[in-house]
């Protein structure tokens, strides 16, 4: 009897492969381990006893991937002919769940041991702590003393697997800008509750988070902070200490640099140098998105160094981790850091086309002004504009347009905060938003034969929105406005090229689309059925 497990596993790396390996070791049985693109595959050829034990046990046994999708489990004829894919030397993100229930097993030797190493976890080895340069042996008693430093307020300096930093009890959010939540099932307390986000911070990969902060928590801390990064233990060193903090109701650390200052130092003697990555992830409309990381597969960073063009370079990544290669993609490239682009890719038409290259400005807010008052309608705007803003009109005079140095939407979000004198930028007030939609901002393109000569309507996008605050739009729904009418004018756009080629597909990357309004209103306004890729493995935005 044969039973196929089929995982569906995004991604290419082999940290499930090196799992199952060891995992089946323990089983008489005959076994294969696949993957492609989508799917990690198990297969075991074993008595009916022996596949319901593992069966029982895989599901404790494998931990959760940030790649991991669901499971099919299956009965099939025969052992395919494929070779089996081999366990491959590679350094896994964290503690994995055989380690984790030894060191909680009080008649294991390994109990409370945060150097206990296997061929599944990277870890120190054969190491020692030294507690302010004293030598300490790993133990319960070693971790309850920790603890109750952090409870009297000391700031304790830990060596960890991920690097050296300082960590204190939470006593004031606005000053933090990362935390270590130590008791998941308190997370609520602070942040707002998302089950795909808190699923993912307790992976094997144990990333970096961004959470909102619940407004309770706001109310009853006074706190102004409307966001956090949050992470949890990713060592086993952090983990025990986190058991022991739950006695005092610790449920958060604040995170500092080791070069903070600190009243306890936590070192680590070993001959080991071990650094694991914390990549930094979000997810949006039950998409992930990888902000940062350093695990990737480094043939990656080959694909993306063929091109000078930052754009082109992201998008030819898509294209490779997808394996799109055969198809006709269009692609969106819209970042806070670089030059956007759109750009169409086809065999057919023998690599990209470009779909826009020009987004300009003038030289100064003079020359802006004046290009504003010579279009249709434009002079009487503007005097009315100058007549009820005139304190936003002449401080906007003063704004340096060639201190902008990408050509980007972004770019033009800057001119218009200063235009229509808001406080705070555009991105941050839209993602403030309650609203599902804002205002209609003018978003066109002024047409040109080729579509590479297309130049984007500048003129048109200030004036709709010069209109909507003197119509008395409010800063925050104006906002919001730009970016649905953006994410509006992308779908335009996929209809426009459509038209003159045959799109089987859209990619979206660059960091604009970190922003989880913006990307749900690209979701939203992309009404036909296209395909929609990311980056799988490499980050969004290089």
């Amino acid at each position: 009897m044969v039973l196929k497990f089929k995982f569906k596993y995004k991604a290419t790396n082999k940290t499930y492969v090196n799992i199952l390996h060891l995992f089946i070791e323990n089983y008489e049985c005959e076994y294969k381990i696949l993957q492609d693109l989508e799917h990690v595959y198990l297969l075991v050829e074993a008595k009916e006893e022996v596949l319901e034990e593992l069966s029982n046990n895989l599901s404790k046994y494998l931990p959760m991937s940030i790649y991991y999708e669901g499971l099919e489990v299956d009965v099939v004829k025969t052992m395919p002919k494929l070779e089996s894919v081999k366990a491959e030397e590679q350094a896994l993100n964290s503690f994995c769940p055989t380690c984790l229930e030894q060191v909680e097993d009080k008649t294991n030797a390994n109990y409370y041991n945060a150097f206990k190493f296997c061929k599944t976890c990277k870890t120190f080895e054969n190491a020692t702590f030294l507690l302010d340069e004293k030598e300490e042996k790993s133990s319960k008693e070693l971790f309850e003393k920790l603890a109750s430093l952090i409870n009297d307020n000391k700031k304790i300096k830990i060596k960890t697997i991920s690097g050296t930093f300082v960590f204190q009890k939470l006593n004031s959010l606005d000053e933090s800008k990362t935390v270590l939540c130590t008791n998941l099932k308190n997370i609520s307390s602070l942040v707002v509750e998302e089950k795909q986000s808190i699923v993912a911070l307790a992976s094997i990969e144990k990333p970096l988070i961004t959470f909102r902060i619940n407004e309770i928590y706001k109310m009853k801390e006074k706190a102004s902070k409307e966001y956090i990064d949050i992470r949890v233990a990713n060592d086993l060193t952090l983990y025990l200490l986190s058991k022991e903090l739950k006695k005092y109701e610790i449920d958060f650390l604040k995170i500092e640099d080791e070069n903070s200052s600190y009243d306890s130092f936590l070192d680590v003697k070993t001959e080991d140098n071990v650094n694991i990555d914390i990549p930094k992830i979000m997810y949006c409309e039950n998409r992930k998105f990888i902000l940062s990381s350093n695990t990737y597969s480094k043939n990656l960073d080959v694909v993306y160094n063929r091109f000078e063009e930052k754009n082109k370079a992201q998008f030819m990544t898509v294209l490779s981790e997808n394996m799109l290669f055969d198809k006709a993609i269009l692609n969106f490239y819209i970042s806070r850091k670089n030059d956007d682009r759109f750009t169409f890719y086809s065999e057919e038409l023998n690599g990209f086309v470009d779909i826009s290259t020009n987004f300009s400005l003038p030289k100064d807010m003079c020359e802006l002004y004046k290009q504003i008052g010579e279009s249709k309608s434009g002079d009487r705007l503007l005097e009315n504009y100058k007549e009820k803003f005139l304190l936003e009109y002449e401080n906007s005079l003063s704004f340096d347009l060639e201190s902008i140095e990408t050509k980007s939407f972004l770019s033009y979000f800057k001119v218009a905060k200063e235009i229509l004198g808001f406080e705070n930028d555009i991105l941050t007030n839209a993602q403030n938003c309650h609203l599902e939609k804002g205002p209609r901002v003018d978003f066109k393109m002024i047409e040109n034969e080729k579509l590479s000569l297309r130049e984007f309507d500048y003129v048109s996008m200030f004036k709709s929105a010069m209109s909507f605050k003197l119509a008395g739009v409010d800063e925050v729904t104006l906002s919001l406005g730009f970016i649905d009418s953006l994410a509006s004018f992308i779908a335009s756009e996929v209809d426009t090229v459509n038209d003159l080629y045959e799109v089987e597909g859209v990619s979206l990357c660059g960091d604009m689309f970190t922003y989880d309004i913006f990307t749900k209103l690209v979701f939203k306004n992309i009404t036909k059925n296209y395909k929609i890729h990311f980056n799988r493995e490499f980050v969004i935005d290089k």
